[in-house]
């Protein structure tokens, strides 16, 4: 049962403030974790009481800042060595140990993001009398992170969840079908981002984790054709992952060591998004990716893949951005020869991709996500 609203004194309905506990696996870089992070803090900010929960232990840092607001917790049970079947052991004591937390703190809504820690938590809060959302943070028909045991378990389990939440209309789609889920489609929210107050540098930026589905490799390779032609342009990769040092490799055998910088991880990637002249993002697969929100949002012209969910639901290609096709270096390469050639162009289409400013503002996702925690 929920809180009653407030009537404030000009007679408007007030939401009443909720027990919220947030779960994820943890708080490292990424979109998924960025957008919680977020989140914990918006709902702190309106007055709810907020409890941010991770399966990774206090060992492991937190890439985003926390409201002071946010209870920080951890459920970390430590493994199971190599006893005979440790995933289940070790699955096991999550369980027992979310239900034991959520029965003593009794939240009025839990809301999990990403796929096993959804199942952790639908399991653990089954027969409490709380409402659970959990989130779909990548196209389940094309993420192959987890196995079939777990794949399973996600159809059987995601009926019982009282909202699940997809990125994407595809998305969606895929989920009734698929594992008889109550959907609701809600899109990132773009967070609060600074004015663009700099000029435009020859720079291309890449940014996310550095693994293998987000495509760097073909960035390298299309640049690398192209570098001859432009010799005033450089390439600048911001982030950190387990493919650094292939890519590395990569590029030293591109030998385009003196123009593609491997950054690191960055905390104001909006400071990079303001001065660079044009965003490539060749990823194989996505969610929603935030990563291209938030450069539109900062008026860069954008080159995206066309993969499946995500890309097309932000940018109409011609208008607001690029479209290519996905694994395709021609294709990638030909759309940036044509935008670092034109600046003119650039300049329309990051103006045109500014209005994501409006179309996906906090308050208005966040409206949406208040009426799927509260069913109303």
């Amino acid at each position: 049962m929920f809180p009653t609203p407030v009537v404030t004194p000009t007679g408007d309905l007030e939401p009443a403030p909720l027990r919220l506990m947030l779960i994820t696996g943890g708080l490292q870089g990424g979109g998924a974790e960025r957008q919680l992070a977020d989140m914990a803090n918006y709902w702190a900010d309106k007055g709810n009481d907020v409890t941010l929960a991770t399966w990774s232990g206090p060992e492991t840092p937190d890439f985003y800042p926390l409201n002071g607001r946010v209870m920080r917790v951890w459920l970390d049970v430590g493994t199971s060595g190599r006893l005979p079947f440790a995933t289940l052991i070790l699955s096991v004591r999550r369980v027992r140990l979310l239900r034991r937390i959520l029965r003593d703190s009794r939240p009025d809504a839990v809301v999990s993001f990403i796929d096993v820690p959804n199942i952790y938590a639908i399991l653990a809060a089954r027969g409490l009398n709380i409402r659970v959302v959990v989130a779909e943070r990548t196209h389940p028909a094309i993420n192959r992170t987890i196995g079939g045991a777990w794949r399973l378990l996600r159809r059987l389990c995601y009926s019982q969840a009282d909202a699940v939440v997809a990125q994407t209309q595809d998305a969606g789609r895929w989920l009734e079908r698929n594992c008889r889920a109550r959907v609701t489609v809600i899109p990132n929210f773009l967070r609060e981002l600074p004015a663009e107050e700099y000029s435009r540098e020859k720079t291309i930026i890449a940014v996310g984790r550095l693994s293998s589905e987000k495509g760097f490799d073909l960035l390298l390779q299309a640049f690398a054709g192209l570098a001859a032609k432009f010799p005033d342009w450089r390439v600048c990769v911001l982030g950190d992952g387990i493919e650094r040092a292939s890519l590395m490799r990569l590029r030293d055998e591109l030998q385009m060591t003196d123009r593609i910088e491997f950054v690191g991880e960055v905390r104001q990637v909006e400071t990079w998004m303001a001065r660079a002249a044009l965003l490539v993002h060749p990823s194989r697969r996505e969610g929603f990716p935030n990563v291209v929100l938030e450069a539109m949002g900062m008026g860069m012209a954008v080159i995206c893949a066309d993969c499946r969910a995500g890309p097309s639901e932000l940018i109409e290609d011609g208008a607001n951005g690029r479209l290519v096709p996905v694994d395709d270096v021609r294709a990638l390469a030909q759309a940036m020869a044509e935008l670092m050639t034109s600046p003119l162009l650039r300049e329309r289409l990051g103006a045109e991709a500014r209005k994501v400013r409006a179309r996906f503002s906090q308050d208005l996702i966040m409206e949406k996500w208040q009426a799927c925690l509260t069913g109303r």
